[in-house]
């Protein structure tokens, strides 16, 4: 007969089992980081006991008291009675060892934004009363290092390789091997998850502003709908035609149809190559009437799985001035370059920013750099007078010249904004 434990046999007959251990996280949903994160485990041959899915721990581990209710002090931390944001960010930093539990991690450092922080502050405020156990790091606030790790429970001389290893990848370059520097990058999360007893239990999803179960959570379109969500909520899908009077006119780059590895190496909020095209091309013809004009700044489309240019060009509204990128080879163009004055704004339009002479005296407006390297090249540098229109960046709907000149008009000299959307946000233009 088979050895019995005490220990259980007397849970089994007093029903006294320990209480379940939670962690409260956020996904790393940023598809760029996942990647360099999955090519740094095969590299330094990681075992699945020694990597997590990608995530930032927000609280925990930690078990609650007696008669508490989860799924009831989870409804308070969240929805947010002032409603909820669509996504949260942080943006990464260098890399770190840290000592756990059990040996050492390497992890890359992460500083939330405003909004997630918040969120952060309201988890440990809502559940330290009513935790029976926590880390010393819960215990007071400003003591948690937010984090990604790369690999964990490791011996120090194996984490220092790691850290050494991501200290010598450039700023904004891929290596043969994919992996990129994450440091500088900012990670997207759309779902805020609570793991009970070492599985996934409880997920909030920040587009919708619903808490689900696991099996929603592992179905097959959810989340393609998190992603719809979160673009409608964006503005990043437009649902009607929001042309504008008189007969416009319109800016953007690299849009990559058919580009499948875009997605990926932009983070694009798309499940797939399809789905973008899709989105891309309504968002162009519900913001621009045949009678507009865009100024187009290259790469058009690219991959194996791309049709000809001609092609989606034929399904694209307006005048199109075609400024050729890397990517369009074949593609018949208005120039290399092509100056345009607006409303007493000299603007000059190329695909590569370095192909601009640098004392132009209006504002450079160029693509082909996407959003991979947002402190040197963001939507807008005033100091710089340069502008990045790739599809990314200005949320993947043409931006008129009017718009952009009621932007430069109203920022201040000096003025740095990564986005258009932060653009908006920041000067508070309605």
């Amino acid at each position: 007969m088979a050895h019995q434990s005490p220990c259980g046999h007397r849970r089994r007959m007093t029903g006294d089992h320990p209480p379940p251990t939670y962690l409260v996280t956020v996904q790393v949903n940023n598809r760029f980081a996942r990647k360099c994160l999955a090519r740094l485990a095969e590299m330094f041959t990681l075992s699945r006991s020694e990597q997590h899915d990608p995530h930032i721990t927000l609280f925990g581990p930690f078990t609650l008291k007696r008669c508490c209710d989860p799924e009831s002090l989870l409804r308070q931390i969240l929805p947010l009675s002032g409603g909820n944001p669509p996504s949260c960010t942080a943006r990464l930093d260098d890399a770190l060892i840290l000592r756990g539990r059990r040996g050492f991690a390497a992890v890359v450092r992460a500083f939330p934004d405003e909004q997630l922080s918040g969120i952060a502050t309201r988890i440990r405020e809502c559940l330290l009363p009513h935790t029976r156990s926590c880390t010393w790091i819960d215990q007071l606030p400003g003591q948690r290092i937010f984090h990604v790790s790369v690999g964990f429970g490791l011996r120090h001389q194996r984490a220092r390789e790691i850290l050494d290893f991501l200290e010598t990848i450039p700023a904004g370059r891929r290596g043969p091997d994919g992996i990129g520097r994450l440091g500088g990058t900012t990670i997207e999360s759309f779902r805020l998850a609570v793991i009970r007893r070492g599985a996934l239990w409880k997920v909030f999803d920040f587009p919708t502003g619903r808490w689900t179960g696991r099996a929603e959570f592992f179905r097959e379109d959810a989340e393609e709908k998190t992603l719809e969500a979160f673009r409608k909520r964006m503005g990043f899908q437009l649902d009607r035609p929001r042309f504008s009077p008189g007969d416009a006119a319109f800016v953007i780059s690299d849009l990559h149809l058919g580009h499948e590895n875009i997605v990926t190496y932009t983070s694009r909020p798309f499940p797939d190559a399809a789905a973008m095209d899709d989105v891309l091309i309504r968002n162009w013809n519900f913001r621009v009437k045949p009678t507009d004009t865009v100024y187009f700044l290259g790469d058009l489309a690219h991959g194996r799985n791309a049709r000809r240019a001609a092609e989606y060009l034929s399904l694209l509204s307006g005048v199109i001035q075609f400024v050729p990128g890397n990517h369009d080879t074949g593609v018949a163009h208005t120039g290399v370059s092509i100056e345009v004055s607006w409303k007493s704004q000299r603007f000059l339009m190329v695909h590569d920013p370095a192909d601009a002479p640098p004392d132009y005296p209006g504002f450079v407006i160029h693509g082909h750099l996407h959003n991979n390297q947002p402190d040197e090249f963001p939507f807008l540098n005033m100091e710089k007078r340069r502008v990045n229109v790739t599809a990314e960046v200005v949320g993947y709907v043409p931006l008129s010249l009017d718009e952009l000149v009621e932007i430069i008009g109203a920022s201040p000299d000096g003025a740095r904004f990564a986005t258009h959307a932060d653009a908006r946000a920041a000067l508070r233009l309605a």
